[in-house]
C-alpha cells in the first residue's frame, strides 16, 4: 500500500508540473555556438565588388588572359589588363604576369597599321618611355608581349586601348583641374577620379605611384586591389594587395 501511495503521489506531481508548463514538454536548450577561430576573426571573408565599365568587351577575354599565373603553369604569360579599355594618359604603363627574369618583346600598334613600336624588356612591366612616339587622342591601339623563352607559354591575344579624345577628353581634363592642392589627400582624390571614370591604365598608374610614395597607407592597397579584383587575369594581384591591408 505504501509503495502504491508513493507512486500515485509522484504521478500527481508530474501532472501538476505539466499543467504549469502549458501541457507541453520543453525541448533541451541548444548547445552554445562555437566561438570563431582566431583565423576567422583575423581574416573575415572578403566580398568582391564587381564594377562595370573597366573592360569595354569583357566577353572577348580568352583563356590566355583569364587564367592568372598562379592558377596555371609557372611559365604562363598573362596580360594584366582588360581586353579593351579606355585610357587618358598618352604614355601609359603596361604590366603582365610571367617570369620576371625573362626577356620579352613589347609591341604596340594602332589598329590601322600606320604606327608600330617595339622594345625589348627584361621583367614584367614597361612604362611607355619619353623617347617613344606619344599616343594620339581618339585613336585605338593594340599591345602584346612575346617572350624570348621557348619554355614560356604562347603569347596571349593583344589588349586593346582606346585613347580618350574630343569632348570626353576635355571633360576629363576639367575634372582633374577641379581637384586642387598637393599631398596625399589631393593625390588620392585624383586617383579616385580616374577610378570613378573607369580608366584602367590611369587608375593602376596613379595608385601604384601613390603606393610607392606612401607605402604605409592601407587604403591605397585596398583601392588598387579593388581595381585588380575586376579582372580574372589580375585576381592574384588583388589578393596580394588585400593582404597588405590586414
Amino acid at each position: 500500500m505504501k509503495k502504491t501511495a508513493i507512486a500515485i503521489l509522484i504521478a500527481g506531481s508530474a501532472v501538476v508540473a505539466s499543467g504549469q508548463n502549458g501541457g507541453q514538454s520543453q525541448p533541451p536548450s541548444p548547445p552554445p555556438s562555437p566561438a570563431p577561430t582566431q583565423t576567422q576573426q583575423a581574416h573575415p571573408r572578403r566580398v568582391q565588388a564587381k564594377l562595370e565599365g573597366f573592360d569595354l568587351a569583357p566577353d572577348k577575354a580568352t583563356a590566355n588572359q583569364i587564367g592568372g599565373a598562379s592558377r596555371g603553369p609557372a611559365n604562363k604569360l598573362v596580360l594584366s589588363a582588360p581586353h579593351k579599355a579606355r585610357v587618358y594618359t598618352l604614355r601609359p604603363s603596361f604590366g603582365w604576369q610571367g617570369d620576371p627574369a625573362a626577356t620579352y618583346r613589347f609591341h604596340i600598334q594602332d589598329v590601322t597599321g600606320q604606327f608600330a613600336w617595339d622594345r625589348r624588356v627584361t621583367g614584367t612591366s614597361l612604362a611607355y618611355p619619353a623617347d617613344a612616339p606619344e599616343l594620339a587622342p581618339g585613336k585605338t591601339y593594340m599591345w602584346r608581349v612575346i617572350s624570348d623563352s621557348a619554355l614560356m607559354s604562347p603569347p596571349p591575344p593583344a589588349a586593346i586601348m582606346v585613347v580618350v579624345g574630343g569632348a570626353e577628353r576635355s571633360q576629363l581634363e576639367a575634372g582633374q583641374d577641379r581637384i586642387a592642392g598637393s599631398g596625399l589627400d589631393a593625390e588620392s582624390a585624383r586617383a579616385k577620379y580616374f577610378f570613378d571614370q573607369r580608366l584602367w591604365y590611369d587608375s593602376v598608374m596613379a595608385y601604384s605611384e601613390l603606393i610607392a610614395k606612401y607605402p604605409d597607407q592601407g587604403n591605397l592597397y585596398r583601392m588598387r586591389g579593388t581595381l585588380y579584383d575586376q579582372l580574372p587575369a589580375t585576381a592574384t594581384l588583388a589578393e596580394a594587395d588585400f593582404a597588405r591591408t590586414q
